[in-house]
């Protein structure tokens, strides 16, 4: 029996790694990375406004889902 050996691996942060790469680049000053990383703030600010807004529509093993995923980021980033 064989198993295929991926030929790339995701290294991609979750939101919640992202934040945590945020946070710090801008306890310690960072302004440079803090500025080129906007994008990706506000990336993540819509997306979690879009969440906000479609939350009342969510079945609820989506809801579930939603609530499982927003506590593992918020513990990844100390909350």
């Amino acid at each position: 029996m064989s198993q295929e050996i991926p030929e790339t691996i995701d290294f991609t942060p979750t939101w919640g790694e992202w934040a945590n790469m945020f946070r710090r680049f801008a306890e310690t000053g960072e302004t440079r990375a803090v500025r080129e990383l906007r994008p990706d703030l506000a990336k993540a600010m819509a997306a979690a406004q879009a969440l906000h807004e479609i939350r009342s529509t969510l079945t609820e093993e989506q809801a579930k889902t939603v609530s499982q995923t927003i506590a593992a980021e918020l513990t990844k980033q100390g909350y």
